[in-house]
């Protein structure tokens, strides 16, 4: 695991520069830098038929014309050494069930021409970045206002990848790209930091179908765990180590958003019942506030027209009454009148009928 495979790089590249001195085949500079794993595959109890396809390596100046066309991208330093040396890597290998004999396992890598730029109506450059980071945020990503920044772009490198896409991912930078990769979900999820640390994983996992989806939200399927218990149970553990942080990180993060959604909650609704009350306390006096600092105005004048505004209930339920009790005095007044002027008349009646009476006496 210390080795660096990037020195074994430029160390063979040297030699294979050098083949008519060592004359050293590139199977056997592969098996060198791969950490033997053509040995480890051909002495294999289990796997036949392990056939590596050699390739020569391209000159330098096919290099420059591939960055000369794809400008302003230029290839890191260690996969041009690789290129160098192979230009591109396919070793497959078979696997005995029975007396059957299945193909199972493939390390691929394209050739030179064949590393071309991924479509972007395919690509979904949005979702690149989005959960690689804890610390990442908006202004982490790409704007596409500012001239400084390159665009975020992608070269496909593995063209027989199952179920999935592998890329040369240029994201901030036009000389150090990442190693991304794309799943039937069309999520994108990180897997190295340079091509040796994936060409290294790619050697540890031997090529078995499906590997990528070890750094992936998914996991590995039932089927690919059962080859990687046969065939490589020492990466498989390390795979499931690391499962099982992504997860608790996962739901840490999960917790803590929940929890920050939760507090804002209750901000909001302690803000909206402040605003209530203050809005509520201060209906009383919002009118001769208001007056008092538009008007020119005294404040007892605003005082005085808020009384207006506002009638006093008792004072006209006593003069309702005081009018009542004068309009009753009236009408005694009246009836008694009447009554006085009747009785004069019947008193004036009875005298003149008394005097007639005595005369005719007389």
């Amino acid at each position: 695991a210390d080795l660096c495979v990037n020195d074994y790089f430029c160390s063979f590249f040297f030699l294979f520069g050098q083949t008519t001195m060592y004359k050293q085949s590139v199977r056997e500079i592969f098996d060198d830098i791969s950490l033997s794993v053509i040995s480890f595959l051909e002495s294999h109890s289990g796997i036949c038929d392990v056939e590596f396809n050699e390739r020569q390596g391209i000159a330098e100046s096919l290099l420059a014309k591939w960055e000369q066309e794809n400008y302003p991208y230029v290839l890191p330093d260690d996969y041009k050494s690789f290129l160098q040396i192979s230009d591109g890597l396919e070793l497959t290998w078979k696997i005995k069930i029975g007396n059957d004999v299945e193909p199972l396992g493939c390390l691929h890598l394209n050739k030179m021409r064949e590393i071309k730029q991924v479509k972007s109506n395919r690509f979904k450059l949005c979702k690149v970045g989005v959960e690689d980071d804890d610390e990442s945020d908006d202004d982490n990503f790409l704007d596409p206002s500012d001239v400084k920044k390159p665009e975020i772009m992608a070269y496909d490198i593995d063209s027989l990848c199952q179920d999935g896409r592998v890329v040369l991912l240029y994201k901030d930078t036009f000389n150090k790209p990442q190693i991304w990769f794309q799943d039937l979900s069309c999520g994108w999820f990180f897997i190295a930091n340079t091509f040796t640390d994936y060409f290294r994983l790619m050697i540890m996992h031997l090529g078995l179908p499906h590997w990528q989806y070890a750094f992936t939200d998914v996991g590995l399927d039932p089927v690919a765990e059962k080859w990687f218990r046969f065939l490589s149970p020492n990466r498989l553990q390390i795979d499931i180590k690391n499962r099982i942080k992504q997860e608790r990180s996962t739901r840490k993060k999960d917790k803590h958003a929940a929890d920050e959604k939760a507090l804002n909650i209750k901000m909001d609704s302690y803000k909206r019942r402040t605003r209530y009350k203050s809005k509520s306390r201060g209906s009383g006096t919002s009118i001769i506030e208001k007056f008092n600092l538009n008007s020119s105005k005294t404040a007892k004048f605003a005082r005085s027209s808020k009384k207006k505004k506002t009638p006093n209930t008792t004072t006209k339920t006593k003069s309702t009454l005081d009018q009542i009790d004068q309009s009753i005095k009236q009408a005694n007044k009246s009836s008694s009148d009447k009554s006085g002027s009747s009785a004069s008349r019947s008193s004036t009646a009875a005298k003149s009928s008394s005097l007639s009476s005595g005369g005719t006496k007389q």
